[in-house]
């Protein structure tokens, strides 16, 4: 029996998206895929303000005008009105956490001189050398264009923190920022709360706008999310960011971190979407490498490429539980459909891992329910469905899978339309099985074990030299100029070099920007797109 065209034909569309080049949507309309997925410099409208206020000089008694600005960032603040624009040109090491105003944006990235705007030649730094939290946000206010370093906070959120607030917070760098753990901590159970955001953290249905922020070398000792969390009810969009060595758990021997980079917990919804997840952890028998979502929270998980993540326990990348642990109560009732259903679709997951080498790429358990639509799953150590309640179509899946295990109160699993090309495991639970092709299966004759062919467009690449730009946190390759003229388009190709994992920022010429420490790199691989060579 022959596949359907529609499963051919979702698929090509699906890894053109892959080169970074364009993709359809639904519609079949043809959009376009650009780099967008890192901070960039964006230029202020100030006709959309009331006000503008200047921050520059060390002279105490400016005025907040361009001729005579401010000498810090908490003047200006105390000085600005409804629909303010702070636009600052210097760098400010803080002793009192800066707390902004509504409808105030604070804009960093300016000369002091000309007042242009350029974020890489003009740094404003906020930072602090106490032990505090470095901003706390408002709704609809702002923070764009700054390095937010170094912050060190015994409680949540250490770079900004939004308690039930809804800014923008965009084009930033957080870098190094921690949250240490409680100073008293003896929780009598497994999982307890501590101190979650490494970097950001909202509560009580905080809905910020996160977008094209680098999130690199964010560490929480004793909590989730050592980039991002949220708890309670939030409703972040969560896009075109870029996770980076961030680390949960540096110091948790009772799995308090989950959630290497970024958690989302106790209901939660958002959106995540179009961001770089890359080389993220989550120590300490904690689960979830990158993205961490449980207790009933179901946030749209889309686009977004998960590539060398590690979990302490389980899914390397991504972890999806419905039912929370309980230990000395109650389990929860299993909430309804329109209450409870996480969507990830369209994603690419490569060369995630985790100790048990059974859920490096996912583990989507505990009453989960949801549908995992258009993904490539490929050189991780499994994929891992378990008491769940799922749709899992139209897939290419190379890893070794697992569907098992159900609930009293689940609905049947639909597995319709895939790829499946690894030793699969199906047991203890019900699903229908729609036209897949999978590795050795024979369990009805709606599916088929015929090998599929992919387009062989993996390139190996000699690197005639390379250096690591550490403020930018990427890596500039020069390559040969006769082998530039055999490539495309390589935005957001995935590369290899021995055992580093990255992708393309940017490919110019014959230089390729790639994403952290590629110095000393003498040949590097593009992956394949697993495009299918089928007709």
């Amino acid at each position: 029996m022959k596949l359907k065209n529609t499963l051919s034909i979702k698929f090509v569309l699906l890894l053109i998206f892959v080169n970074g080049c364009q993709k359809f949507n639904n519609e079949n309309q043809l959009i376009s895929i650009k780099n967008e997925i890192s901070p960039k410099t964006e230029n202020v409208d100030l006709t959309n303000y009331i006000t503008v206020l200047y921050v520059s000089s060390n002279i105490e008694i400016g005025n907040g005008t361009k001729k005579n600005p401010y000498n810090s960032i908490h003047k200006a603040i105390d000085e600005a009105i409804e629909k303010t624009a702070i636009l600052v040109a210097k760098s400010d090491t803080i002793k009192n956490t800066i707390v902004l105003k509504e409808n105030v944006h604070l804009f960093g990235g300016f000369n002091p001189e000309t007042w242009e705007r350029d974020l890489e030649r003009y740094s404003t730094i906020i930072t602090s050398e106490n032990e505090q939290r470095l901003i706390v946000a408002k709704d609809s206010s702002q923070v764009d264009g700054f390095i937010i370093i170094n912050g060190k906070n015994r409680g949540n959120g250490t770079a900004i923190f939004c308690n039930g607030t809804s800014p923008i917070i965009s084009n930033n760098i957080f870098e190094n920022n921690i949250t240490l753990k409680p100073s008293i901590w003896a929780p009598k159970f497994w999982h307890e709360t501590a101190n979650d955001g490494g970097a950001v953290y909202g509560c009580n249905g905080a809905s910020p706008e996160i977008r094209g922020n680098l999130f690199v070398n964010n560490k929480t000792e004793n909590g989730r999310g050592a980039a991002i969390a949220f708890n309670g009810n939030c409703n972040p969009l969560i896009i075109n960011n870029v996770f980076l060595n961030n680390i949960a758990g540096l110091d948790d021997t009772m799995r308090s971190s989950d959630g290497g980079a970024v958690s989302l917990f106790n209901w939660c919804k958002g959106t995540i979407k179009r961001n770089i997840f890359l080389g993220n952890k989550a120590r300490s028998n904690n689960d979830a490498g990158a993205l961490f979502v449980a207790l009933w929270s179901s946030p749209k998980i889309e686009d977004n490429y998960f590539i060398d993540n590690e979990a302490g326990d389980d899914a390397g990348a991504l972890f999806v539980g419905g039912q929370e642990h309980r230990y000395d109560s109650p389990l929860d009732q299993y909430p309804p459909k329109d209450k409870f259903f996480v969507s990830i679709k369209n994603n690419i997951f490569i060369g995630n891992k985790n100790p048990s080498k059974n859920s490096g790429a996912m583990r989507f358990t505990m009453e989960s329910r949801g549908e995992f639509i258009e993904n490539i799953v490929a050189q991780n150590n499994g994929i891992y469905f378990q008491r769940s309640e799922t749709n899992i179509s139209n897939n290419i899946i190379l890893d070794n899978m697992l569907v098992i295990e159900t609930k009293k109160g689940l609905g049947k699993t639909t597995i319709k339309d895939n790829i499946i090309w690894a030793d699969f495991t199906h047991s203890q639970t019900e699903a229908d099985f729609i036209n897949n092709r999978i590795y050795n299966f024979s369990e009805n004759k709606m599916n088929q074990s015929i090998a599929p062919s992919f387009i062989d467009d993996g390139i190996e690449l000699q690197v005639l030299s390379s250096y690591y730009l550490k403020k930018q946190n990427y890596s500039e390759l020069i390559i040969n100029n006769n082998q530039k003229n055999q490539l495309g388009g390589l935005t957001n190709r995935i590369v290899r070099s021995i055992n580093k994992w990255s992708l393309i920022k940017s490919f110019r010429n014959n230089v390729i920007q790639i994403w952290g420490d590629f110095s000393n790199v003498t040949n590097i691989q593009i992956l394949p797109t697993y495009t299918l060579n089928e007709k």
